[in-house]
């Protein structure tokens, strides 16, 4: 099965271009156009598509409480940054901070059953400085436990060398609130949810055809166009959804058939900061969907509209000029078309209107 050819769009319409400028098997030197020439070079030819997403933030995340029953006694507010050893909310009072890592499953103190969860606390307290001599394993021994009295002492916390449940919650890095279900005042029950959260890092995700899906890979380099209209920023494919999505149509059925399934594509920029502070703003992305590499190729005005769809090149020798029939394959956003023929060799010259 022929692969499906990229970006029909723009190369429909300058094919519609080229067959208004070009004429038939005649040559642009004699349309009174100034012209100059190009020379037929071999690069690589790299077909991007511009798709439309949305730059938000990364993961999505449910901060539930293990604290109570109590009242919640402070509380953040949505939008509010959180990194490790900071405070989330308190209950009677009582600091409940933002951990690193796999959640706790059990109260954790000197004599406990070895296990994982003894390696997430070890590794917190170890980078928020309480861990000196501490060896990273999945034992508590008596160091873990005066690690763990160092830290509720800055927390102004009775020093008992025991982490319950109801102490921290865990999270896989720094989090941003986006919602928030509880007021200072409510009462707070174990296992409530009580925040949502994303991660700090922007991303952004975009709704690809479930045609092209094949066409795009994980790792593929994109550059996206900020909201201001003036600055990109390079990013990559992250991930991309395993779960087709019907479009809801609002209009009732349409003569064109049903809209497209899409499936979700989330793209990673390469400097996380890139995006400021925006949230759910739109942006434009040029991905990547194919390269041929070490092709020839022509400045796109070169080509000249032949009869039966075909396009050709005016190759120009000193005097003499020929008109070479071309199959054409990537266009680029370079303004260069890939192109191949028997009679085209590199370093040849075409001509091209004069800019």
């Amino acid at each position: 099965m022929a692969k499906p050819r990229l970006a029909t769009a723009a190369i429909g319409l300058m094919a519609a271009l080229l067959s208004a400028c070009g004429t038939p098997a005649s040559s642009a030197g004699g349309s009174g156009v100034p012209t100059t020439t190009a020379l037929v070079t071999r690069t690589d030819i790299t077909s991007r598509q511009q798709l439309l997403g949305t730059l938000t933030y990364a993961g999505s995340y449910t901060v539930i409480n293990q604290a109570g029953p109590g009242i919640f006694t402070a509380i953040s507010a949505p939008g509010a940054v959180f990194a490790r050893g900071q405070v989330l909310y308190r209950v009677n009072g009582r600091p409940i901070v933002l951990l690193y890592g796999d959640p706790l499953w059990r109260p954790l103190s000197v004599g406990v059953a070895d296990g994982s969860d003894i390696g997430v606390l070890q590794a917190n307290l170890a980078a928020l400085g309480f861990a000196t001599g501490l060896r990273f394993s999945a034992h508590f021994d008596w160091i873990t436990a005066i690690a763990v009295r160092r830290w509720q002492a800055s927390l102004g916390l009775a020093q008992s060398g025991i982490v319950n449940l109801a102490d921290a919650v865990e999270m896989p890095g720094p989090i941003r609130l986006t919602t928030v279900q509880e007021t200072i005042g409510m009462t707070a029950q174990p296992g409530q949810p009580i925040m949502n959260a994303t991660s700090t890092q922007h991303a952004v995700q975009l709704l690809l055809n479930v045609s092209q899906e094949s066409l795009v890979r994980v790792g593929a380099p994109v550059i996206v166009a900020l909201p201001d209209g003036k600055t990109t920023a390079p990013g990559t494919v992250s991930g991309i959804g395993t779960v087709a999505t019907e479009p809801v149509n609002q209009n009732g059925g349409s003569n064109n058939g049903p809209p497209p399934a899409t499936v979700t594509v989330t793209i990673a920029l390469t400097d996380p900061s890139a995006g400021g502070s925006l949230d759910q703003a739109p942006v434009t992305v040029a991905i990547v969907f194919d390269v041929h590499k070490g092709v020839l190729a022509v400045p796109v005005l070169a080509l000249l509209a032949q009869p039966a769809g075909q396009y050709a090149v005016e190759v120009v020798d000193g005097s003499e000029r020929r008109l070479v029939t071309v199959t054409t394959g990537l266009f680029d956003d370079r303004g260069l078309v890939e192109v191949s023929s028997a009679n085209l060799h590199e370093g040849m010259s075409v001509e091209v209107p004069r800019s």
